[in-house]
């Protein structure tokens, strides 16, 4: 397969998956600026009294958080099942079976860009000024969109051969998400917590980007090198899954 007709083929298989998300929804594909919009309009109303006094720019700070981990959550946990959602196509065609991961990746990445709409109405609300670090912003979406990518390879291929991948992972994320310091500040847990979130790849990401467009102020380098290596890292080895066992991939199905 050409890279022309590898594209075209992805292409196709990431309208499908939007047009199969959005198919019920009444919205349509303007729930993915709503929605965002009303879980931080929730957050800043039910936490303002907590968290508003302590952090600069509260609702742009959450914002951020909440659509890059939404995205890494989304992209990963629908590719969990892509390969068994797809049987009967990988057991008909000679498609490249990476093709049906990396289309729920781009259909949750789709799904993120949209929601920077409101989130950019968000940062007019506040005047903010665009600087010269805004240069990062595809930078550091591009290291979310790899280093998501490599999760969901390896997730794939886990849960053709455990079927409580599912279950196991749900509940992972669930608990990931007090650890990316969405809603609070790094500064205000403690040392061995704040070891753990600054460990934490989803986290380096969001810092940065909160850095560059809520702040606009640059990164630490130790950030973007950190993030450079956790997805080029993730990459390789989520890749290196998923070729090691995409032949046995039909057979358990």
């Amino acid at each position: 397969m050409s890279i022309r007709q590898y594209w075209f083929v992805l292409w196709e298989l990431t309208k499908r998956e939007l047009k199969r998300k959005y198919a019920r929804s009444f919205l349509g594909i303007l729930w993915s600026c709503v929605y965002p919009l009303m879980r931080m309009a929730l957050v800043v109303v039910l936490f303002s009294t907590i968290f508003n006094k302590g952090i600069d720019k509260y609702p742009a700070y959450y914002f951020v958080g909440f659509l890059m981990f939404e995205f890494f959550a989304t992209a990963t946990q629908t590719s969990l099942t892509t390969l068994k959602d797809n049987r009967n196509l990988l057991i008909k065609s000679k498609l490249p079976r990476e093709l049906f991961v990396l289309s729920r990746v781009l259909t949750a990445f789709v799904n993120f860009l949209l929601g920077c709409i409101p989130f950019a109405l968000v940062l007019a609300c506040y005047r903010t000024p665009i600087t010269i670090n805004y240069y990062m912003i595809p930078v550091v979406l591009l290291l979310l969109l790899i280093f998501t990518t490599g999760v969901s390879y390896a997730v794939s291929i886990w849960f053709v051969f455990q079927r409580d991948a599912g279950n196991i992972y749900s509940n992972f994320i669930f608990i990931l998400r007090f650890f990316v310091a969405m809603f609070y500040s790094i500064d205000w847990v403690a040392a061995g917590v704040r070891w753990v979130i600054e460990h934490n790849p989803v986290y380096l990401y969001i810092y940065i980007l909160r850095q560059c467009v809520v702040y606009g102020q640059r990164p630490e380098w130790m950030y973007v090198r950190n993030g450079i290596i956790w997805a080029a890292g993730m990459f390789v080895v989520g890749i290196l899954i998923f070729k090691r066992y995409e032949n046995d991939v039909v057979e358990r199905l």
